[in-house]
């Protein structure tokens, strides 16, 4: 290596890594505005995944607009970096502040719309911020910088949720969010859900009670739909009462009836005003991100960030006109695999709330997911911070002993946020388990990036399966959950392999490769609409369809297996042999 080799210009970094918390931190937060925007906009499964099809379809459509400005002239050449991630920035500020009125009209596609304007802002920074963050030094450790970055993104993911949460639930109840004892009955458990269906339905009707604003008429009848409801949770109560010890065929009776007055209580249409009232508090987090929009772009602006020398910018173009994506099979099979990696990165998580609502996993509130959203994305915080132990200078047996302590810090960092919140989180302690097997899978894999994709695609596929056949449900949440670690080093593998021997086409193929975070928007819909079913079936196999959904999941892990696989196979008849990559995360 260059004795003379440049050094990183950390400064700079560290005033650009802020950039990538804010990505993380609203991508995780729709996680928590999902079942929200469910109950209160009375929406269909498929139709709650609207929300992170309006977020994510924003990069597309921002990618093919700046491509397509970019061709007629080139926007960083012309204005700059810093002035072109400002305005990227002041977008997404915009988008932000839009939910204030969108959350004072209760207007599902007003949220939608200020979502994608919050997107389309984020796609601009994206296609500026990584570049330059590679830029900002030597290109030797310019992975090693994306690194960095994405375990400050992955920080965002993992905070984003309990501190939205918290703004639109209050501090939460150990008790409440405290898992179902093991020592109750089944019969004590379905009684315990009823409980807390009626409880969750009188505390409605006696905030409508004191409701001045809406039409009287409107709200009585709420209240006499709700209170119909309530009377009939009643009548099963009392029958439960007088059970002490039931058969299964007993329990399975009483599940179902709690499932058709759950099913009903969903389909209550609360009143406009009301419903205003109980989405006010989604105007104050996104009013806090606003202003930081605002205040890291004038920051941006103002600091020392260089933009990269012209010259290199002039060689990237050089034979780009005859670029024909047709030529390169890692590249268009890569596209369809960010595609597939980014649409199943958020489409476990963004059905897991209407999963983990089910009876068969506990029937959990909307206060009470931001827990399991948090140690999602977190997941995502343990895999990078573990691959982000390359970026250092230190010894193989120093390296080898923090690829086990380091996860387990960033987990501890997972379960004290959590608590501080308020939430009980001492059932996630089990999940040490997942995290110790990542780590062993993370030694197989090594740095090569076709062998680790394969691997984590394998392993995700087995998680998958396990989650869909567990008999446990308090278990079996644990395998869904843990496809966060085997996504979290994907990124970088599928982009190493995508790109390996495009040359001078490289930045150009990059741009098609961030058009295909669209993924992130279609594959949850997908897995939505397999969900919806539950309203006309039984179930399939035994489960509720929103159980047996996760076979998309199940389907997508088998493509990036098998990219992982036949990708190097491909190369190597170019005459291309892969060597280790830096890891580093989206």
């Amino acid at each position: 290596m260059d004795s003379n080799q440049q050094q990183t210009k950390w400064s700079q970094f560290l005033s650009l890594i802020v950039v990538f918390f804010f990505w993380g931190f609203v991508a995780a937060s729709n996680d928590i505005l999902i079942p929200v925007f469910k109950k209160w906009f009375v929406l269909s499964q498929v139709q709650s995944q609207l929300v992170a099809w309006a977020f994510y379809v924003a990069y597309f459509v921002g990618s093919v607009v700046f491509f397509l400005i970019s061709i007629k002239s080139d926007i960083l050449q012309k204005f700059g970096y810093k002035k072109t991630l400002a305005v990227g920035l002041l977008l997404s500020a915009l988008g932000a502040f839009l939910f204030v009125p969108a959350a004072a009209a209760a207007n599902f596609w007003f949220f939608l719309t200020a979502l994608f304007i919050v997107g389309l802002g984020f796609s601009v920074q994206q296609i500026v911020a990584n570049p330059l963050a590679i830029k900002m030094g030597s290109p030797q450790t310019g992975a090693h910088r994306l690194t960095l970055a994405g375990g400050i993104n992955s920080l965002g993911t993992t905070i984003g949720p309990i501190l939205v949460g918290i703004a639109l639930f209050g501090m939460g109840n150990d008790k409440e969010s405290k898992s179902n004892d093991k020592n109750l009955s089944k019969i004590e458990v379905v009684k315990a859900e009823y409980i807390t269906h009626k409880n969750e339905l009188a505390k409605n009707v006696e905030e409508l009670r004191s409701d001045k604003n809406d039409d009287p008429a409107t709200v009585n009848a709420t209240i006499s739909t709700a209170q119909a409801n309530i009377d009939a949770l009643d009548t099963e109560i009392k029958q439960l009462n007088n059970i002490s010890v039931a058969s299964d065929q007993q329990v399975d009776s009483f599940s179902k009836k709690l499932e058709k007055i759950k099913e009903k209580s969903s389909a209550i249409s609360y009143p406009i005003e009301f419903v205003k009232e109980n989405l006010k508090m989604v105007k104050i987090p996104f009013i806090v991100l606003g202003v930081a929009f605002i205040l890291v772009s004038i920051f941006m602006l103002f600091s020392k960030i260089e933009d990269p020398a012209k010259e290199e910018e002039e060689n990237t173009e050089e034979g780009s006109s005859k670029f024909n994506i047709l030529k390169y099979p890692q590249l268009y099979l890569g596209m369809l695999a960010i595609f597939i990696y980014v649409g199943v990165e958020v489409s476990i998580i963004s059905n897991l709330p209407a999963l983990l609502h089910t009876k068969e996993f506990g029937g959990v509130l909307e206060h009470n997911i931001a827990p399991f959203v948090s140690l999602y994305w977190g997941s995502l915080m343990i895999g990078r911070w573990n691959g982000s132990i390359n970026v250092f200078n230190i010894s193989k047996t120093t390296i080898n002993i923090l690829k086990f302590v380091v996860p387990f810090i960033a987990f501890a960092i997972i379960i004290v946020a959590n608590t501080l919140s308020g939430k009980d989180v001492s059932s996630f302690y089990i999940y040490g388990f997942w995290i110790l097997a990542f780590i062993l899978m993370s030694f197989l894999g090594g740095k090569n990036a076709g062998k680790t994709l394969m691997i984590f695609g394998v392993a995700g596929v087995i998680m998958m399966l396990i989650g869909l056949v567990y008999p446990d449900k308090e278990i079996a949440k644990y395998f869904f959950i843990s496809g966060g670690l085997f996504c979290s080093i994907m990124w970088p593998s599928i982009f190493d392999l995508a790109i390996a021997g495009l040359g001078k086409n490289t930045g150009k193929a990059s741009s098609f490769l961030v058009m295909m975070i669209l993924g992130g928007g279609v594959i949850p819909l997908v897995q939505g609409w397999l969900c919806d079913f539950d309203k006309t079936s039984e179930g399939i196999l035994g489960i509720t369809w929103t159980h047996f959904s996760y076979i998309i999941p199940v389907l997508c892990f088998v493509y990036l297996a098998f990219y992982g696989f036949i990708t190097p196979k491909i190369l190597r008849k170019q005459g291309i042999e892969m060597g280790e990559s830096a890891s580093h995360g989206h």
